[in-house]
């Protein structure tokens, strides 16, 4: 996760923390629905607080690095827990 001085700082949405993100970005990967967007942008989304809350987080990575920050992260729209429950076959 960027520290306070670096750009750009992760935006934690809906009193969301950093141990909710960590749960969630160590979950297996057949329990995390993972779009890469473009080459620099991963979106994940996976289950936090056991499986009673999931959260979607946007990754970025700038062009000479293979190290995802965390740029934002939020609880998940309907829509993509129910695309999340096809793609790990909880549905």
């Amino acid at each position: 996760m960027p520290k306070a001085s670096e750009r750009p700082d992760a935006d934690l949405r809906d009193g969301l923390t950093a141990a909710d993100l960590a749960e969630a970005l160590v979950r297996a990967d057949g329990e995390q629905h993972r779009v890469e967007l473009s080459e620099l942008r991963l979106a994940v989304t996976a289950p936090s607080r056991g499986m009673s809350r999931h959260i979607r987080i946007l990754l970025i990575r700038d062009d000479d690095s293979f190290v995802w920050r965390i740029r934002f992260a939020r609880l998940a729209t309907l829509e993509e827990i129910e695309q999340w429950a096809k793609q790990t076959g909880a549905a």
